[in-house]
């Protein structure tokens, strides 16, 4: 089930579930008087209701005035909730909201400064509807902590018998930034302060917006550049000689007088000093749209993303002719450090400033640490990247996934350098593996893999697993079985027929177009991979691993393997209810990896095959991968601890 806003102009994914309407068999029935011994003592609400942790950012109604009595134990909680006065609603939403959101303090170092919102349940079973007086039993699914951006919980909702109405795993808040706070029902709306003066950066923005073309002449222009043989092509409805003027104007405007304000970060604004650090920060200012950047302002936190990122790349090298692969910036995210990292590649730095403390090195070539200081003690996950080789896309899975684990991405050979790609998918295996054991010699082993890269991932378990390592968790986020089915001769037919009839009298003439297109793209990749036009290597990279999933030969693999992927679409639907995908290859539920690996399991989330990776979907993806590598964790330390017993016997 997929639930869907918008407004007539387009609509965006607000919530994705799975429901089955399934006989259920109920749990046994709920000692409460067991719970509740571990417990320590109640607090009872005086009269009426008690107030909810999330009360001091949220002003609820009278049907949310619901919590009576709470307990806190060990990782677990038990609260009794009541309705006043008693109704049939089934699932009463002010029941089930406090039910699942009032043990808060569960959380290690909780304070109620910030507001925790909902973002996903892995699983929600209803058993019967809830009476009018209910039992919630909270426990912990993780080390929730209070300086994590999320935690997670289990909840039972019982009848005052013990009988279970309702079980709910892996409900996931989410903790918002900075001082959120909802207006209440009896705020005064403040005084009128006329409007803001625009800077001059608004003003030039609000020009251009209202400057904008019809939705018509969008498509048409759209249409007719599709069809032009310009690898560039620029569209404006205001005169090009008039932005040409005000670009060469911008540019020597200063800081103060271009972009946006510089937003509330945790580092004081830094004057940048000397020529590197001054140029760089204002390729920042120019591509963030910041009027101040100071030298140890993060990228990150300034609103970089991937596509920026190649661009602020591309200008560095066109500077100072050094290339350097994006995820460059985990190791240097600030201007400082950035700057460090070009003086370190040979730039003359006699004017510039004395570092001011050593300069950013570069163990591997592949290995890429994705989280400040490199992670906790817990057992490191190492994920490889996708068919580009690039990391700078999983940096909100690293992140979320929670700083107490070591978290590496793996980055393609050839990123930047003279180094030429991998050809050979057990031979990046190889490489990758040599400097994995640099951070952990031995097993057992996390892996993962987005995309292509799971192939890759999927090698290296098997070449581990092979010099006697064990592998605890391997992870596939949406990869593909590298040599994919040929589509029968009937299936590739039906499509034809399918496309003729959408397409009308038309649709020679547009397959024709799109061949035409096809054959431009691909000869200009071969150029781009000849290192005539610099392309960040990419169209090398790719070409080299394609090569490299032709030629590699599958084995089948006995160990553990968790496929995350989207859900399920295809272009075009034929006989027995296949599903083809816009590239002519079958869509199934395991991506065709069981007959390879039998212990598969497969976990749904939203998105598409780029989008599960990316803010808001990655949040549920972060949730689940956690408790799959957290139960992997358990299981190791449970297999130890017996080990551990027997041996002494």
């Amino acid at each position: 089930m997929t639930v869907e806003a918008g407004t007539g102009r387009g609509w965006n994914v607000t919530a994705e579930a799975a429901i089955s309407l399934l006989p259920l068999i109920p749990p046994a029935p709920m000692d409460i008087a067991a719970i509740e011994a571990r417990m320590g003592p109640p607090i009872r609400a005086q009269e009426g209701a008690l107030t909810s942790p999330q009360e001091g950012h949220l002003r609820f109604g009278p049907n949310w005035r619901v919590l009576r009595e709470t307990r806190l134990g060990n990782g677990e909680g038990l609260a009794r909730l009541s309705v006043d006065p008693p109704r049939d609603m089934g699932l009463h939403p002010g029941l089930m909201d406090l039910a699942t959101g009032w043990a808060m303090d569960l959380i290690a170092g909780y304070d109620g400064s910030a507001l925790w919102v909902p973002v996903n349940y892995a699983s929600v079973k209803v058993f019967k509807p809830l009476p009018g007086d209910v039992i919630s039993h909270v426990r912990n699914a993780g080390s929730n902590e209070a300086s994590a951006q999320t935690a997670s919980f289990d909840i039972t909702l019982a009848a005052p018998d013990g009988t279970v109405c309702v079980d709910i795993t892996g409900f996931t808040i989410r903790r918002m930034q900075g001082d959120i706070r909802f207006a209440s029902a009896s705020a005064k709306p403040s005084e009128p302060t006329g409007p803001r003066p625009l800077s001059p950066a608004e003003e030039r923005l609000r020009h251009t917006l209202a400057q904008g073309i019809r939705p018509e002449e969008g498509a048409e222009a759209f249409l007719r550049a599709l069809a032009s043989d310009h690898a560039q092509v620029a569209i404006t409805s205001l005169p090009l000689d008039a932005l040409i003027r005000q670009a060469e104007q911008d540019s020597v405007q200063t800081a103060g007088e271009a972009g946006f304000e510089r937003p509330d970060l945790d580092s004081d604004f830094v004057e940048p000093e000397g020529e590197i650090e001054t140029k760089l920060a204002g390729f920042w200012r120019d591509l963030l749209g910041v009027g101040q950047v100071g030298a140890e302002d993060s990228f990150f936190d300034l609103g970089g993303h991937s596509l920026i990122a190649v661009r602020l790349f591309a200008m560095i090298r066109k500077t100072w002719g050094i290339d350097l692969p994006i995820s460059a910036l985990f190791e240097a995210p600030t201007i400082r450090k950035c700057a460090d990292l070009i003086a370190a590649q040979g730039v003359d730095t006699s004017e510039e400033r004395a570092p001011a403390g050593e300069e950013p090195q570069r163990r591997f070539t592949h290995l890429v640490p994705m989280h400040q200081g490199e992670g906790g003690p817990r057992t490191p996950f190492f994920l490889v990247a996708g068919m580009f080789g690039n990391v700078l896309n999983l940096r909100h899975l690293a992140h979320l996934l929670g700083t107490d684990r070591p978290f590496y991405g793996l980055q393609a050979r050839g990123l930047f350098g003279d180094a030429a790609p991998h050809r050979s998918i057990r031979e990046a295996a190889r490489d990758y593996i040599a400097e994995l054991r640099q951070i952990q010699p031995h097993g057992p082993y996390m892996l993962g893999g987005f995309s292509g890269g799971g192939i890759t991932a999927y090698e290296m378990a098997r070449q581990l697993s092979e010099a006697g390592e064990e592998i605890a968790a391997l992870v596939m986020l949406d990869t593909p079985l590298p040599q994919r089915r040929a589509l029968s001769r009937a299936d590739r037919i039906a499509i034809q027929v399918a496309e003729l009839k959408s397409g009308g009298f038309a649709y020679p003439f547009q397959w024709l177009a799109r061949r035409i297109r096809w054959e431009i793209t691909r000869r200009r990749a071969q150029v781009d991979a000849t290192g005539e036009t610099p392309q960040f290597h990419n169209a090398a990279i790719e070409a080299a691993f394609l090569e490299a999933v032709a030629a590699y030969q599958l084995e089948p693999w006995t160990g553990p393997l968790t496929l995350f992927r989207p859900p399920l679409r295809g272009k075009w639907q034929v006989a027995r209810d296949r599903l083809i995908n816009s590239e002519r290859a079958y869509v199934t539920p395991d991506n065709d990896w069981t007959e390879w690996a039998p212990a598969l399991e497969v976990y749904e989330v939203p998105g598409d095959h780029d989008s599960m990776v990316l803010e808001p979907n990655v949040r549920v993806l972060a949730a689940r991968m956690k408790r799959v590598i957290d139960a992997a964790d358990r299981a190791r330390d449970v297999a130890q601890a017996w080990e551990g017993s027997h041996a002494a016997e």
